[in-house]
């Protein structure tokens, strides 16, 4: 374990607890970090969050606000992602970076998502990036949702080539990664194979989050799915819920859909007796313990869910997907039961609803694993073991160009728009052609080294 390191954090928003799991995580792993070592806080924030200045968790050494102002990039090639050219490109916040650097010494700077690695500056101290979801892992599996849309496959073929670019490039900037899952982390392998990698998931505080002493009954049968409603996948769950799960229950059965910033579409769901959207809510405990099932449909998107988490550490039983449970190393129909597709989804909810012995168990089980494996107090022990590794190893960061190919990006600046799409939509997939080859080649290499082992054994 380190000694007291002096640690600065970079974060594109305040971290605040109940609004959403990454801003929960900062809020959580700072409170117990800074207590071991100094840390300075840089956070890139709007004006909602400068009035939750005084949430901040306690102990942190210093604290700068950088306010988020409207910028763009001059990007005619259309080649950073929406989000780094919507914000995190902003030379202010990239100013303030530096600003930091030159005015004291850090053992390690810790970035916090994966497009913060567009602001980071040259040959700095030891950086770490965290990784919250693979974007590009997300365009396939967002795609299948919608097949037969000619358009939609289009765009989001852009996005993965665009977002695929940016991140292989992005964890090449920095000595260590840091992702949500293992999944992740194997994606990042298959294309950077000597990438240096830790996993730190999602976590929860299990003192907060515990089965009531006495579970209420509820007087007829209620889904609950929470999420925040500013994130694609979890208004797609529910739909789901409400259009495919619910019509193949047949049963009377309750949904609840719990969480901020619900869309328009997501609130026209809303049937009275049948389905209710409550928004935001001040505390989302009553309505994970009131729940016969936590349902989470959810069909894209990379990384873990931390509503997840709190409904099994809650002790309520989960059904979720393949995609919903990544991350968790859970046993289905142990800890909770996972089930893709509408008809495969009904019938594990049915399960649930019919066998009391069967919910009991994965309840029990379910808040076992949770205590286990993703309480904070573990997760911020194993920083420190991540803190450690990156100042033992040499440095591996690698120097990365601006790669927007200046001199294209300049012509097809005076050509409009469309061309500079076009032109950047084809060196994207040059670029993505190559990353897929090379994984392709050192796989072919690995077989016979595989094979030898295995006759070896």
């Amino acid at each position: 374990m380190p000694g007291r390191l002096r640690l600065l954090w970079v974060i594109p928003h305040l971290p605040r607890r109940g609004v959403a799991a990454a801003r929960e995580r900062w809020w959580n792993l700072l409170a117990r970090l800074a207590p071991r070592h100094e840390i300075t806080l840089l956070a890139f924030v709007d004006d909602a969050d400068v009035g939750s200045a005084g949430e901040l968790p306690p102990g942190l050494a210093d604290v700068h606000l950088i306010p988020k102002q409207p910028w763009r990039p001059d990007d005619p090639l259309a080649l950073l992602p929406k989000t780094v050219a919507g914000g995190f490109a902003s030379p202010a916040l990239q100013a303030a970076i530096a600003s930091r650097l030159a005015a004291g010494r850090y053992d390690i700077v810790q970035y916090e998502y994966g497009e913060m690695a567009n602001v980071i500056p040259g040959p700095a101290p030891r950086a770490i990036l965290t990784v919250h979801q693979l974007a590009f892992a997300q365009e396939g599996p967002a795609w299948r949702t919608r097949r037969g849309d000619v358009g939609r496959a289009a765009v989001l073929l852009h996005r993965y080539l665009r977002e695929l670019d940016f991140e292989l490039a992005a964890v090449r900037r920095v000595d260590h990664v840091i992702t949500m899952s293992p999944e992740d982390a194997t994606r990042l392998r298959g294309f950077h194979p000597d990438l240096a990698i830790s996993v730190s998931p999602c976590g929860v505080d299990c003192a907060e989050f515990r089965p009531p002493a006495a579970r209420q009954t509820a007087r007829d049968d209620l889904l609950v799915f929470v999420g925040h409603f500013g994130h694609p996948p979890n208004v797609d769950a529910a739909h789901v819920l409400a259009h495919d799960v619910l019509p193949r229950l047949g049963r009377s059965v309750r949904l609840r859909l719990v969480g901020r910033e619900p869309t328009s579409d997501v609130v026209a769901l809303a049937r009275p007796g049948a389905v209710e959207v409550t928004g935001a809510v001040a505390d989302v405990r009553p309505h994970l313990a009131g729940a016969s099932v936590f349902a989470a449909p959810v069909r894209f998107g990379t990384g873990m869910r931390g509503k997840v988490l709190e409904a099994l550490a809650m002790g309520t039983p989960v059904v979720t997907t393949s995609v919903g449970a990544e991350g968790l190393g859970a046993t289905p129909g142990r800890h909770l039961l996972v089930a893709d597709g509408a008809d495969d989804f009904a019938a594990a909810v049915r399960r649930v609803l019919d066998d009391a012995s069967l919910a009991a168990s994965l309840g029990a089980a379910g808040r076992a694993l949770v205590e286990a494996r993703f309480d904070w107090d573990v997760i911020a022990d194993a920083h420190d073991a991540i803190y450690d590794e990156v100042l033992r190893r040499p440095s591996r960061a690698v120097p990365v160009d601006d790669r927007r190919v200046p001199s294209l990006a300049a012509a097809c600046g005076r050509l409009g728009y469309l061309p500079g799409l076009g032109a950047g939509f084809a060196l994207l997939g040059t670029r993505a052609l190559r990353w897929h080859l090379r994984r392709l080649a050192r796989r072919h290499q690995a077989r016979p080294v595989a094979r030898l082992a295995a006759s070896a054994g």
